[in-house]
């Protein structure tokens, strides 16, 4: 059964436009209007009925739902909305541990998941010989053991041991770490030339403060 066949001459409802909004929108930050006006045409485009509802529209609904499920959040509680990619996710078991030996900075937040921030020792020492506050960091997600996640990733011959800047627990590590990663995006901190995605020109601390500001007060 493909999309059109989902859709054909079927209303839309909270649970179709979940579906869409997904499929559309998965780890971006986008404004509701927007949200509701794509998912709406894109609906119809494939053979689809405008909603039966006399009150509530059903992409506001599918919205509030997965905030409700940890799917989608609007942390500024504006227009913005931050929906989490369904393709990112770490997987179910976390790889055995190595034998680095790594000490968190500092932990804060609660759960059973973690948002992880490590970097190079020698990007720091570059950027404060340069007068800079800001250096190349990773930010990631662990289910389940933060630093075997960090220790499988940099078990290769490298000349230092990472620095784990920075862990934050929580029971949301996937929309939390898409909704601080997409933060410094929007502010230009998106390291695009370095290897993988998730290399950000951020620091431990300026990280803690996009958390606090977004995620302080619901933890």
């Amino acid at each position: 059964m493909n999309n059109q066949d989902e859709y054909f001459e079927k209303p839309l409802t909270p649970g179709i436009a979940k579906k869409l909004i997904q499929e559309l929108f998965a780890g971006q930050t986008v404004q509701k209007q927007k949200i509701m006006r794509v998912v709406e045409e894109t609906h119809q485009e494939r053979g689809g009925l405008p909603s039966q509802a006399q009150h509530n529209n059903p992409v506001t609904l599918a919205l509030y739902n997965m905030r409700r499920e940890g799917e989608a959040s609007n942390p500024d509680k504006g227009a913005n909305w931050v929906i989490p990619s369904r393709t990112q996710d770490d997987d179910s078991v976390d790889p055995e541990p190595d034998n680095l030996d790594l000490e968190p900075e500092k932990i804060i937040g609660s759960g059973k998941q973690s948002v992880y921030l490590y970097y190079f020792p020698a990007y720091r020492r570059l950027a404060e010989l340069q007068g800079e506050e800001v250096w190349a960091c990773k930010i990631g997600k662990a289910r389940n053991d933060p630093l075997i996640r960090i220790s499988s990733q940099t078990r290769t011959a490298l000349p230092e041991h990472p620095t784990v800047g920075l862990i934050i627990k929580t029971n949301e590590f996937t929309l939390m770490e898409t909704t601080i990663q997409n933060i410094l995006k929007l502010q230009g901190k998106h390291m695009l030339d370095a290897p993988g995605r998730e290399w950000f020109l951020t620091s431990p601390s300026e990280v803690e403060t996009v958390y606090e500001n977004n995620f302080g007060n619901l933890e």
